[in-house]
């Protein structure tokens, strides 16, 4: 929280509060868009408490004043860019669904999971991704594909369109991973909850050999992870496996949270406990073929009547569509499925969501000397 002459602001309050001073053109507030990734580093130095607004522009404007310009455009893009990529409401792309996208910039290679999109050649790779940012509401994007337009979008935001547009190679392709121009400076990565991370390089990409073991946990690489990194959360539920949500890609903001579709932007834990809502959801399909068996007078212990009455508190709360108690009964009712262990949300995200990787570009300001 930060104090602001008397009053207290979330960071996102106080930066949409030097927002709104910077639009009234009488208040002398010029609006700067590294505000956005300095605000963290007042925050990490204790720098809360500020007598006035000229005092909280002063020192952000120190923050900006000798660094790395590339470095504060890139972290503010970042957190502009997934903020509106996700307010445009792109429809998420589940397994199945068809692309969405401007097919007058793009067009479509491959099909089913190997599909993914290429630049026209007469058209402007920065005015494309940009464009995808500004109008995603008419895309479609999965959680990967978005990590990667956020980056795309930011790096060109971040240099501008003559530089961005000579800087990459053609053709030019938007994947859900390596797309044109974003390739890792390091990854770490573990195949499975509890073993241990290893890190690869483009070094290690290049000899066949196992990726050296890594001396981090989870905690030490959420915590280290620039602002850019994408990080992976995994479900090792087994009903999760081959399902659009068995991970989550979400690519990590400059005040700590983590942005991702369909999820939107939150707390590490918060994310992990998204992730899990999907799966234990999925158990609801099983209790309703018991539910109909019992009802059918087919279940050795569910009477017809029970399973009427249970039914009826099921269709209750999909009707309310308050997920996470929809959840919590079906968690309560683990032994009407096969499966499902824990009789409670907590546990379940304890036992089975990890971080399976954390991954740093070669855009990433900590790996460029970009002024």
């Amino acid at each position: 929280m930060f104090t602001v002459a008397g009053q207290q602001y979330t960071g996102q309050e106080l930066l949409a509060k030097l927002g709104a001073l910077a639009a009234d053109k009488e208040s002398g507030v010029v609006w700067h868009d590294g505000y956005v990734a300095a605000l963290p580093e007042l925050a990490e130095a204790g720098r809360t408490v500020f007598t006035s607004v000229d005092a909280v522009l002063l020192s952000l404007g120190g923050c900006l004043t000798g660094r790395s310009v590339y470095a504060y455009a890139y972290r503010a893009q970042v957190d502009l860019t997934a903020r509106r990529i996700l307010a445009g409401k792109p429809v998420f792309e589940n397994t199945g669904r068809a692309k969405a996208y401007n097919k007058l910039n793009w067009a479509q290679q491959g099909q089913g999971d190997d599909a993914f999109l290429q630049l026209r050649n007469d058209r402007s790779p920065y005015d494309a991704v940009r464009e995808l940012a500004d109008n995603s509401g008419a895309w479609t994007l999965d959680c990967a594909t978005f990590v990667q337009a956020v980056q795309l979008g930011a790096w060109a935001a971040a240099v501008g369109k003559e530089t961005f547009d000579q800087s990459v190679k053609r053709p030019f392709n938007l994947k859900d991973h390596a797309s044109t121009g974003l390739t890792h400076h390091k990854l770490w990565f573990r195949e499975s909850q509890g073993s241990e991370y290893r890190l690869r390089t483009p070094a290690t990409d290049r000899v066949k050999a196992q990726e050296p073991v890594a001396d981090v946990n989870e905690q030490k690489l959420l915590r280290s992870a620039p602002p850019g990194s994408r990080v992976a959360f995994v479900n090792a539920d087994p009903q999760s496996a081959g399902t659009d949500f068995e991970r989550e890609n979400t690519v990590k903001l400059p005040d700590g949270t983590y942005a991702s579709h369909p999820f939107g932007i939150l707390s590490a834990a918060a994310m992990k406990h998204a992730l899990a809502l999907q799966t234990v959801l999925r158990y609801g399909d099983e209790i309703d073929v018991t539910l109909k068996h019992a009802a059918a007078g087919k279940h050795q212990s569910i009477t017809p009547d029970q399973a009427l009455s249970a039914q009826t508190a099921l269709d209750r709360l999909l009707a309310a569509g308050d997920r996470t108690a929809l959840a919590a009964w079906i968690m309560e009712h683990r032994t009407w499925t096969e499966n499902l262990l824990y009789d409670d949300l907590d546990e379940y995200v304890e036992d089975l969501l990890y971080l399976g990787e954390v991954e740093i570009y070669t855009i990433t300001p900590e790996t460029t000397d970009r002024k």
